[in-house]
């Protein structure tokens, strides 16, 4: 899990996750930020969906003070709405923020190589206006080296899943 990357504590961390589980995400995310997120995307986000509503953050003041928000997007190839959702967050909340993506290459699949780049362009460029920072697991078995050396120049730091 991404979470295991040897990076400064946060105040702030934001779970992209597209196999794990957003609740089992929660659990896993060390003790210690004042707030945590997570947008599930997904087939399993649909089972977060579907759970019992919790509070959740939907006004911009309340994202300031997120505590273990569940956000869902039920189609993986849907990147602008996770991409809105990530741009929310990092730009509510002040102080160290980590963005954590569980597995990127969950992403490589369903969308274009291309898409996957803007995407991933676009998400470290949102944390970097934000002074957010990016760490991603990345499968790279069952890929060109090329696509992994890529995409991991775009990250912060980044974690074979």
């Amino acid at each position: 899990m991404a979470t295991d990357a040897d990076v400064p504590p946060a105040s702030n961390v934001l779970g992209i996750t597209y196999e794990t589980a957003a609740e089992t995400w929660l659990g896993e995310v060390q003790s210690g930020p004042e707030r945590t997120a997570v947008v599930s995307v997904g087939e399993h986000s649909r089972a977060a969906a579907a759970a019992p509503a919790e509070p959740t953050a939907a006004a911009s003041e309340d994202l300031a003070v997120a505590t273990a928000a569940v956000e869902t997007v039920p189609e993986v190839a849907d990147v602008a709405s996770v991409g809105v959702l990530v741009n929310d967050y990092v730009s509510a909340w002040d102080d160290e923020t980590t963005v954590y993506v569980d597995d990127f290459s969950a992403l490589l699949d369903p969308t274009s190589t291309e898409t996957a780049f803007r995407f991933a362009h676009a998400l470290t460029s949102c944390a970097a206006a934000n002074d957010a920072r990016v760490v991603a697991g990345l499968d790279t078995a069952d890929r060109p080296s090329y696509v992994a050396a890529t995409f991991a120049e775009l990250f912060d730091d980044v974690r074979e899943v």
